[in-house]
């Protein structure tokens, strides 16, 4: 009995000294396996410093951009002042006397004109009748249609046989010296129409505000805006400040933002343009590219194209543009259309060669996605008898969808963003067309373009740049939140 009881207690010695050599040997284990390495924590370090970084910068960057956007739509574009007066050198007519009577919301005239005359007033020529003034935009044999009631006039009726006028622009200069203490400012008869009450003005480099206006002059406060009043000589030219706004930058149609015309629209419309002339290249050549690499070329055959398109990636964009220049503009769209190719530079050819640029990215991408489909998904369709192409088409396809709208995604964003092809080959200035064979600048080509120049860190068009690439991340921005979204909804997970 003594002896068992030893061997008893012996046993449970032997497990207990076990189970303290276990959670020891346990203990060394993690303490090694926690134990710090130098490198390791440095490279960590490293790492996180970098991602901190990145965030910085890419913060640092949308918040200058926003600022300085913010100063182009405070800053002021100085133009001359002008006023409409009486061309005399152009003959009068008069409205019709029967049917040519008009009421303040008529918008077509209709004039008194002999046989084998023609009528002299060509769009935006500024007409008179009576007090009201307006501005021609249609010329045809007998009438014209017109706006009505600008530069501060009303439309009203008007009766038949009432004269009409055709009027010229000059610019409103000061006729009499101006001293320093002086606050009334005279004008030549009639020009006081030019200006508002409230309206900044500068006279060289002296800035005013307009306090009263009369037809002959107007009253000023001098030497606002931290300039000092000065005096100065007569025949001046006065100048006003015309400052851009949201609504027009994003709904008219014309940009010259040095003469007062703040619409970004022909800019967005040229990028828009020659990105859709790339994505009509690019899809179908990157897509069937990369159907071939991924379900019907041999390993031989992949390793011998993949690199060669991948070389696109390597030319230089400038050489793209002298390419689209020289031979699809000269070469290939001369030949085919003849004189429709109205410019040498036109958003079709430059969009055509950026939508080969793009290629190899929405091709390797789309290799990527359709690489990412279980073999299995192809090997059941072979086995219900599809063929190779209904496979491809009808389940490999559906199930890389997300990653191959991602992929066009980014090759949009890539073309969006795309300079030195624009720049040399869809044209150098902003212009509002949908022809395909006329040159409009894009964003990109219009920032490269004028910030080359001799700009003032205070002009307008310098803080312009700025307006533009904030509309172009936000453009690039929305087309990556759309890529993230259909990537999520889209993806399928296999295990």
């Amino acid at each position: 009995m003594q002896r068992v009881f030893s061997t008893q207690a012996e046993a449970s010695n032997k497990a207990k000294i076990l189970q303290q050599a276990l959670v020891g040997k346990r203990a060394a284990q993690d303490t090694l396996h926690k134990r710090p390495r130098v490198g390791e924590e440095i490279i960590r370090g490293l790492l996180f410093a970098s991602g901190i970084f990145s965030v910085l910068v890419t913060v640092f960057i949308v918040v200058y951009l926003g600022v300085e956007a913010l100063g182009f739509f405070s800053a002021n574009a100085w133009l001359p002042s002008k006023t409409a007066v009486v061309n005399e050198s152009v003959p009068t007519f008069t409205l019709r006397e029967a049917e040519g009577a008009i009421n303040a919301s008529d918008t077509s005239l209709l004039l008194q004109v002999e046989a084998g005359q023609t009528l002299p007033y060509t769009p935006n020529t500024l007409i008179q009748i009576e007090t009201e003034i307006m501005r021609v935009t249609e010329r045809r044999t007998a009438s014209v249609v017109v706006q009505r009631g600008i530069n501060g006039t009303q439309a009203t009726n008007h009766a038949g046989g009432a004269s009409v006028l055709a009027l010229q622009e000059v610019q409103v200069k000061t006729p009499n010296a101006i001293t320093v203490s002086d606050t009334e400012i005279v004008l030549n008869p009639g020009n006081g129409q030019a200006f508002q009450v409230g309206q900044i003005i500068r006279v060289n480099s002296e800035e005013m505000r307009v306090l009263t206006v009369t037809p002959d002059s107007i009253t000023v406060e001098r030497g606002i805006e931290g300039t000092t009043a000065a005096a100065h000589e007569a025949d001046v030219t006065l100048e006003y400040a015309d400052t851009p706004t949201l609504l027009e930058f994003f709904t008219t149609t014309q940009w010259q933002p040095q003469i007062g015309a703040f619409g970004i629209l022909p800019l967005v419309n040229a990028t828009l343009m020659t990105t859709a002339f790339a994505l009509m290249v690019a899809l179908p050549v990157g897509l069937g590219v990369a159907i071939y690499l991924s379900e019907y070329a041999s390993a031989r055959a992949r390793s011998i194209l993949g690199p060669i398109i991948e070389l696109l990636v390597g030319v230089p964009t400038v050489v793209f543009g002298f390419f689209a220049l020289e031979f699809v503009t000269q070469g290939v769209l001369r030949p085919l259309f003849g004189a429709g190719v109205v410019n040498f530079q036109n958003t079709l050819s430059a969009g055509l060669v950026v939508g080969l640029m793009i290629v190899p990215t929405i091709a390797s991408m789309s290799v990527d996605a359709m690489n990412a489909v279980p073999r299995a998904l192809r090997e059941a369709s072979y086995g219900l008898g599809a063929t190779k192409l209904e496979t491809t088409v009808k389940v490999v396809l559906p199930a890389a969808l997300s990653g191959i709208i991602a992929a066009v995604i980014l090759g949009m964003s890539r073309a969006i963003g795309e300079t030195m092809i624009v720049a040399i080959a869809a044209g150098s200035g902003p212009a509002f067309t949908f022809n395909p064979f006329a040159g409009a600048e894009t964003m990109t080509g219009h920032i490269a373009r004028i910030s080359g120049g001799d700009l003032s860190y205070q002009s307008i068009d310098y803080e312009s740049i700025f307006a533009i690439g904030l509309v172009l991340f936000l453009i690039t921005l929305a087309l990556t939140q759309i890529s993230t979204y259909i990537t999520r909804r889209f993806r399928e997970i296999y295990d």
